[in-house]
């Protein structure tokens, strides 16, 4: 009587499996961003009042390409015409199609760092 011989299966090898999984690791850290996430209070428009008058109208085309009532304007100055503005008056945020989320942002930041309470934020 003739038994057939069992074919032993060769072990997985674990050592290349976790070099695979430390590779997919090092992937997605790497390709994720990090950055520190900022809160904006935003009222709604039901909470406040007409305006007494017209806003600035700050325009955002690009990150680097801004204007302020049709005159362009440097992101490095945008503090001192926010705080020449009057407490009480509006600010108008309207975002191009090229302008990012960060850019308007960082815009909302410096008018709330400047001391205006109102902002309006439109877009295309």
């Amino acid at each position: 009587m003739q038994f057939k011989a069992r074919v032993r299966r060769k072990p997985v090898g674990l050592t290349s499996l976790i070099d695979v999984i430390f590779l997919l690791l090092l992937f997605f850290m790497l390709a994720s961003s990090f950055t520190r996430y900022q809160s904006l209070d935003i009222s709604s428009g039901a909470e406040g009042g007409g305006a007494a008058e017209r806003p600035a109208y700050l325009r955002i085309h690009t990150s680097e390409k801004l204007d302020l009532n049709g005159r362009p304007l440097m992101k490095a100055d945008m503090a001192e015409l926010f705080s020449a503005l009057k407490e009480n008056s509006v600010v108008a945020i309207w975002s191009g199609p090229d302008a990012n989320v960060q850019d308007v942002v960082d815009v909302m930041s410096e008018v709330r760092r400047s001391g205006l309470k109102s902002v309006l934020v439109t877009g295309q």
